[in-house]
């Protein structure tokens, strides 16, 4: 073999290693964070803090938690989490669901109010994902 054929046999070998190296490293799962979600179950549905006892909301809603383990301790306890829930939105004024304002917010809010009910020592919930929301 020539000096030349082996060093495009190099390239080549070369280019062939670095394309495995991608593929592997772009298709390694251990790079995706996994994501633990808890679903208190059911549509809550409640009158809000109006003048009119017609207004209310409803909304469903999914917990994002720390991990598989919460999960089960927030199965344990979803009454306090569905209390909870029932109890902030039962709070909101058509003020607080102005068009300017979004469900960050409310989201915000929710994950401060149930960790504080839970009462654990850390945070077992860590985002609020609405699936749906409605206000009359």
């Amino acid at each position: 073999m020539s000096i030349k054929t082996l060093g495009k046999l190099t390239i080549v070998i070369s280019l062939a290693l670095v394309v495995m190296f991608l593929l592997v490293a772009c298709n390694d799962e251990s790079r995706i964070p996994s994501v633990h979600s808890y679903s208190p179950g059911g549509q809550f549905s409640t009158n809000i803090n109006s003048d009119d006892p017609r207004r209310q909301v409803r909304a469903s809603i999914v917990f994002e938690v720390i991990d598989e383990a919460a999960v089960e301790e927030l199965t344990e306890v979803n009454f306090i989490i569905r209390h909870t829930v029932i109890r902030v939105l039962g709070s909101l004024t058509m003020e607080d669901m102005i068009p300017e304002r979004d469900l960050d917010e409310l989201a915000t809010r929710l994950v401060h109010e149930v960790n504080a009910a839970l009462a654990t020592h850390f945070d077992l919930i860590i985002g609020v994902y609405f699936t749906e929301f409605y206000l009359a």
